[in-house]
């Protein structure tokens, strides 16, 4: 399998944009062989593939930091693997899950090796996006998400999966935070959850402790795993914070900010996935957006009626006071005192509101139009700093030696983000193996 290279491109390796730039890789290795940001160009290696970029833009392969791919939400007879496909249809390489079974991340892991070197032998395009994952959140007893979950379809199945599900105390912290990073954890989350956004009273549930989220984020620091925290109120996200987390994996909705969350964010270096997306489909906000994305993702990739209708619908379960503007407040106060903010959608398959993939091109708009970010910053939301957030030193940029994951759009995004989904996306490649 000989080298691709891709001339004349506009290039933005995850930090700075390039008018004119040569990029060549291999996907024999899944390496960035050299990148040439001169108007010169470079060498072209012997039997290469070359592609000209004239009027086109290189990307590293999109991340979207919060998504969730178990079945719970989907039909028996929904094809589960989408979650992994239609991501990278879309230029997202990477996916996070937050709170899957390990069962399920282990297949899919599997399934994405054995495609990789299938393919590398086949010659043919991979299909499947790559997945990091928390595998189970740090649950407790009759704590987030077990309750809504059995309350959406509450059978004799799901009451006995649900029943697997970790129920954490100070005293088995350590175990947790051992037997997950012996079973392949990439990170760990947190769930802190006390209804106050939710259409539930207040504190209807069991919740979290700050004692045990403390144990559990120092039993992981001292394993080296990051930490992560579901939090959709104020009174939660400090919580969160104050447990010494790095990041959140939501910010709030039940109130506006106010300057005294910022040194709690500042305190921990601690990074928010704002998720947009799902929140403004819980307080029932934005329906032309997703009607919008819904009706992009059937003419692009002709999505099934089911996955549109989806798309579509909203989860509508937010207390009174709650608003997207108060996320979007946040967001806008977070940026100005420095907090990363790292893109994620928290969308899963069946989910009402959100779509894998074409979710991640409304949560990038949504940081333009509503919470000040240049359309540069909202791309390296989605590629660098998530990738120097979370540690994922091979892939986030387009450099020597990184990940060849790598989206070629027909247009400029860096300019005009739309172009990411009104021009199209003219190519994805995922360690070097053209996908689309």
């Amino acid at each position: 399998m000989g080298a691709t290279v891709i001339k004349s491109v506009r290039l933005f390796d995850g930090n700075e944009v390039y008018p004119t730039s040569t990029v060549t890789f291999d996907g024999e290795s899944g390496t960035i062989i050299s990148v040439d940001t001169s108007s010169s160009g470079a060498d072209v290696p012997q039997d290469a593939e070359v592609i000209d970029g004239s009027g086109h833009t290189l990307l590293p392969g999109l991340i979207d930091a919060h998504v969730h791919v178990h079945a719970l939400h989907l039909p028996h007879d929904a094809d589960h693997s989408q979650v992994l496909r239609m991501p990278l249809r879309c230029g997202v390489t990477t996916i996070c899950d937050m709170h899957s079974d390990p069962e399920t991340i282990h297949k899919f892991r599997a399934d994405i090796k054995d495609e990789v070197a299938h393919v590398r032998k086949s010659n043919g395009k991979v299909t499947l996006s790559d997945l990091k994952s928390s595998l189970y959140g740090a649950t407790i007893e009759g704590g987030w998400p077990k309750p809504i979950v059995l309350a959406h379809d509450p059978t004799e199945e799901l009451k006995a999966i649900v029943k697997t599900w970790p129920s954490l105390t100070p005293e088995t912290a350590t175990d947790f935070i051992a037997s997950h990073k012996s079973d392949g954890a990439d990170y760990i989350k947190l769930m802190q959850e006390n209804c106050c956004s939710l259409a539930l009273p207040t504190n209807s549930i069991p919740v979290a402790s700050l004692e045990l989220q403390t144990s559990v984020v120092k039993a992981a620091h001292d394993a080296g795993l990051l930490v992560v925290g579901h939090a959709t109120s104020r009174e939660s996200t400090e919580i969160v914070l104050k447990s010494g987390a790095n990041g959140l994996t939501h910010t709030f909705i039940d109130q506006s900010p106010t300057e005294d969350i910022v040194p709690l964010y500042k305190e921990n270096n601690a990074f928010v996935i704002p998720t947009l997306v799902i929140l403004s489909s819980l307080t029932n906000e934005l329906q032309d957006l997703r009607e919008k994305f819904a009706e992009i993702a059937s003419s692009k990739f002709g999505i099934d009626d089911f996955t549109k209708q989806n798309m579509v619908e909203y989860l509508g379960m937010k207390a009174p006071q709650c608003s997207i503007e108060h996320a979007y407040e946040t967001i806008r106060m977070c940026r100005k005192h420095g907090v990363d903010v790292i893109a994620g959608t928290d969308s899963a398959g069946g989910l009402k509101g959100s779509g894998v993939g074409p979710s991640l091109w409304m949560e990038l708009g949504l940081y333009v139009s509503e919470c000040g970010m240049s359309v540069v910053e909202a791309l390296k939301a989605a590629t660098s700093v998530t990738a120097r957030r979370f540690s994922f030193n091979d892939r986030g940029v387009v450099e020597k030696g990184r990940r060849a994951d790598l989206v070629l759009v027909k247009g400029n995004p860096t300019e005009r983000l739309e172009d990411l989904w009104e021009g199209g996306i003219a190519g994805v490649w995922k360690q070097g193996l053209r996908a689309v």
